[in-house]
């Protein structure tokens, strides 16, 4: 069941109109993720004029869930007849030409020809792209990073992703696959990954890797306050539980004490590479956590280097949950 909600939601700037004073038409912004949809028709100034939401119901299959999607992207129509396209963000890897989900794990989806098969059935020009990159578009034009010239946003929450905005441009690499920034690997013969490596920063950072090292901790015997907080089910941990246990027990201080050095050095080494303006970090994990948004801005200043620090400004992300909606609407804009 969804829901249809106008206005209230702010994306960010207010500018209304576009250059020399042109009225531009919203598009509308689609947030495609594992658990909910979210989608809403946005303006060319970021802000959200009517919203709705859906479960997405992944077990029922793609067409099944393409069918929601057109049914929240038809709604969102007919309260704007002037809208002229509609972006995707996608929780997983796109096909750089065809714009085709080649593997959405979250989704159980592969090689699902996403933007031809919502085409067809809306008769509007579709952009799709990945989500965490769509998302750090919206913070780059609207949101934390707004009027800046170049930004790293990273999210950390079950995953994390990141996505790069240099000289204006949204780096999306050769393949499409820029941003993996959770699939760079930080321990040599380190825990297994889901993606087939082991060592990567994922698995030391993310909301799931805390409970895979839970798991894996249970298992060999760990004495910990983690089994009877949680209930014996790790599943139900959080990182704000590891954080406040971390206190008087020595596995969550281990793990805790993992994911600020891990997520510090790799968010160092990201700046020190890219130098950009602005760093923005958000996520259910760091916005749980303040503490851990202090830790890691203090860091990064700390480890890269005297020039990279001089033009940085670490900032928190700023749309939330409607940042992939507000960069894919804009993103399809773009692409007109």
């Amino acid at each position: 069941c969804h829901r249809l909600h106008e206005g209230g939601l702010d994306g960010g700037r207010k500018e209304g109109r576009g250059e020399k004073g042109v009225v531009v038409p919203p598009t509308i912004g689609v947030d495609l993720g594992g658990t909910r949809i979210r989608a809403g028709l946005v303006g060319a100034d970021g802000r959200i004029l009517a919203h709705v939401e859906s479960l997405t119901e992944a077990e029922r299959g793609a067409a099944q869930v393409l069918a929601t999607v057109t049914r929240l992207v038809t709604e969102l129509s007919a309260r704007s007849r002037s809208s002229e396209a509609v972006g995707i963000a996608c929780a997983g890897q796109i096909h750089p030409e065809t714009q085709a989900v080649v593997f959405a794990p979250n989704l159980g989806w592969e090689n699902v020809p996403l933007r031809a098969t919502m085409a067809d059935a809306i008769g509007l020009p579709v952009w799709v792209d990945n989500d965490v990159r769509a998302a750090a578009w919206g913070e780059f034009r609207f949101g934390a990073a707004a009027g800046a010239r170049s930004a790293v946003v990273v999210f950390v929450g079950t995953g994390v992703g990141s996505g790069a905005v240099l000289h204006g441009v949204l780096w999306r690499g050769a393949g499409n696959a820029a941003g993996e920034l959770g699939h760079t690997q930080l321990r040599a013969d380190g825990l297994p990954c889901p993606c087939g490596q082991r060592g990567c920063m994922e698995q030391y950072v993310s909301g799931s890797g805390l409970q895979r090292r839970l798991v894996l901790g249970l298992a060999a015997g760990v004495t910990t306050s983690l089994a009877g907080l949680t209930g014996g089910d790790p599943a139900r941990l959080t990182a704000r539980t590891v954080f406040d246990a971390a206190a008087g027990d020595a596995f969550a201080l281990e793990l805790w004490n993992d994911v600020e050095r891990y997520l510090t050095i790799s968010l160092a080494n990201y700046v020190t590479l890219v130098n950009p303006e602005v760093l923005v970090l958000g996520g259910g994990v760091i916005e749980s956590v303040p503490a851990l948004f202090d830790a890691a801005a203090r860091g990064v200043m700390r480890l890269t280097t005297a020039l990279a620090r001089s033009a940085l400004r670490v900032e928190h992300a700023a749309l939330g949950e409607w940042s992939g909606v507000v960069g894919a609407a804009d993103l399809a804009r773009a692409s007109r």
